[in-house]
């Protein structure tokens, strides 16, 4: 059995130098503030306090020393930081595979989002909890690595990740069986039924997301640069140019049936998977990622073929020059929803995946279709059109089609770029059509959400010493504190300019509406929306007695913008100018889709924001 080291407050060094702060600040005993039942306004303090500090990760010493000051006016707020935020003080940390693991628990952690759907869930209802599984790097100048499991509710509306179990150590966990067996444990307790208030639920394990190492880790399978590395067909891969590709006709698929009993274990297996004990299907329910494999990987690869690749398909330097300077123009019209705007591709070695996915849904096509070869810009849009397709919820009727232009992509890829670029990303694509018809659309299942947790997993470990402390106590204070939900819609900016429609009643206007679906301004960037089949700019937002409605014109020309592979109406892609002078008033729930809209010749092309 794995040694069990409980961890309490005297067993670790604290954030700073706090033990001198703590002696003049604390009571001896290591507690502080009253006990005291408190009045309205200082509860509203403490909270506020503690969702300061939560929200901007004040270290415990700084909150600390506040509380002192603010404790000659305050008397009742507590005196030690750890009081206000609750830290978690007692906690066990298990030894195993080769480092430190801490199981926070599926329920434990899901409680609060349960709780919160509990009376919309029928009896004996099943919960679909999706995980992922990826190793995060802590430290530059150190090889310690975090393992988190991270977990989100598919049945239920679920925004943010949950730390279901953490592992950190010199490297990679050396057994996923060890690593997994407290997750695999109390999850087939979970597929049995628990009490949850006064009804019976179930939880089951709906998607596995990893990237492609990940996966073959946790399903102890041959990694994804190997012969038979597909796990998706069994390809048995050829070995060109010193890189494993998968050129060819298509192979017959894997199932989860032959999976489970090892049909291909001579040349796939590497022994018996962690999961076999719960109910889930090796094949089916470990789905392809799309930010890992199309948008790191493929998308990647073009870029940096065109950038760096074989003469017959390098771009010259100056071409480049005018493609990074098109995009860099781009900037000032890309939406506030993007984490990230335009940058030279002079920095791809530093772009993320976010920029990658940008590029591939909304600026590559309108950018690169006055600089690639034609037969080069065909093939970019076989692959950003099919995947436009596949993200979008709106046409999810249209994955065959996607499918077999996918196919086309990686069949065009080889004749242009040789077959021996044809590796494991680009072979996969093959087999993202089936993902969809099978989970939905590529956001439902991909890994966008969880990299954005891990980052701020990583900045909650403040020091190289005990990290997986800091992160069970840090975790603690986030549960803890309460955080305010946003409300359903938001106006800002009041103003009184117009533009109204004549003879329409008006309380109030406003320049920016926030909801949870997408932001509206009355500013560039954030003003082209599709009302119907129209894209229409928005010059005022306003509220009155029948509730909020948006103020807008519509373009007097309104055209596709490509041909190829479709109409680009299809996808309600469209070149548009002239916007007219003629106003209209919609309510903003008639809004059907924000548009970005980036400038083309003498107008503008709007792409429904997909993602």
């Amino acid at each position: 059995m794995p040694e069990v080291q409980v961890v309490t407050e005297e067993d670790m060094e604290l954030e700073g130098d706090f033990d001198d702060v703590y002696c003049d600040w604390c009571d001896g005993n290591g507690t502080s503030g009253s006990d005291s039942e408190n009045d309205d306004d200082l509860t509203s303090l403490s909270d506020n306090i503690a969702n300061w500090a939560v929200s901007f990760g004040i270290s415990i010493v700084a909150l600390t020393a506040l509380l002192s000051i603010l404790h000659a006016t305050h008397p009742d707020l507590p005196k030690d930081g750890r009081t206000l935020l609750k830290t978690k003080t007692h906690y066990a940390i298990q030894e195993k595979a080769g480092g430190n693991y801490h199981h926070f628990g599926i329920l434990s952690s899901l409680k609060t989002t349960i709780s919160k759907y509990a009376k919309t869930l029928a009896e004996g209802m099943t919960l679909g909890l999706q995980i992922n599984i990826d190793g995060l790097p802590l430290f530059k100048s150190s090889t310690v690595q975090l393992w988190p499991i991270l977990g989100l509710l598919v049945t239920v509306p679920m925004k943010e990740p949950v730390v279901i179990g953490a592992y950190c150590g010199p490297k990679k966990p050396s057994s996923a069986t060890e690593f997994l067996s407290d997750f695999v444990n109390e999850l087939q307790e979970l597929e049995a039924g628990f009490c949850f208030g006064d009804k019976n639920l179930k939880i089951e394990l709906h998607t596995v997301v990893c990237d492609a190492p990940a996966r073959a880790f946790v399903k102890k399978t041959k990694a994804h640069n190997a012969y038979h590395g597909c796990d998706k067909c069994l390809h048995p891969g050829q070995y060109q140019n010193r890189r494993m590709t998968f050129p060819g006709p298509e192979h017959p698929q894997r199932t989860d049936i032959s999976f489970n009993l090892m049909v291909d274990e001579l040349h796939h297996h590497e022994g018996p998977h962690p999961f076999k004990n719960v109910k889930v299907g090796m094949i089916s329910q470990f789905p392809l990622d799309y930010m890992h494999q199309v948008c790191l990987g493929v998308v990647r690869k073009l870029l940096l073929t065109w950038l760096r690749g074989p003469l017959t398909v390098r771009l010259p330097a100056l071409i480049v020059d005018r493609m990074s300077g098109k995009l860099q123009a781009m900037r000032p019209y890309v939406p506030i929803e993007f984490a990230r705007r335009p940058r030279s591709l002079r920095e791809l070695d530093r772009w993320k995946a976010t920029e990658f996915r940008q590029f591939l849904l909304y600026t590559g096509p309108v950018m690169l279709a006055g600089f690639l070869d034609r037969n080069m810009y065909y093939n970019f849009m076989l692959l950003s059109t099919a995947i436009s397709m596949l993200v979008s919820p709106e046409h999810l009727n249209l994955a065959d089609y996607a499918g077999q232009m996918l196919k086309s992509f990686v069949n065009h890829f080889g004749e242009l770029y040789g077959t021996d670029q044809i590796v494991y990303n680009v072979h996969c694509l093959v087999h993202l059509a089936d993902e969809v018809k099978r989970h939905g659309c590529l956001d439902s299942f991909s890994a966008f959400p969880y990299e954005n947790h891990l980052g701020k997993i990583k900045k909650l470990i403040r020091k190289p010493e005990f990290p997986l402390a800091q992160l069970i106590r840090r975790l603690s204070e986030v549960t803890a504190t309460k955080l305010v939900d946003d409300a359903d819609i938001t106006l800002k900016r009041e103003h009184f300019v117009g533009p109204i429609v004549v003879g329409m009643g008006v309380n109030a206007q406003y320049g920016e509406m926030r909801c949870e679906r997408w932001t509206v301004k009355l500013t560039t960037g954030d003003n082209m929306f599709l009302v119907g089949d129209k894209v229409c700019l928005i010059k005022n937002i306003i509220q009155n007695d029948n509730g909020v409605y948006a103020i807008y014109t519509e373009f007097s020309q309104q055209s596709p913008f490509y041909t190829y592979p479709f109409n680009s109406d299809r996808m309600n892609i469209f070149v548009v100018k002239d916007a007219s002078d003629e106003l209209k008033s919609v309510e903003v729930s008639a809004l059907r889709q924000k548009c970005v809209a980036l400038p083309y010749r003498d107008g503008f092309v709007a792409i429904p924001l997909l993602h």
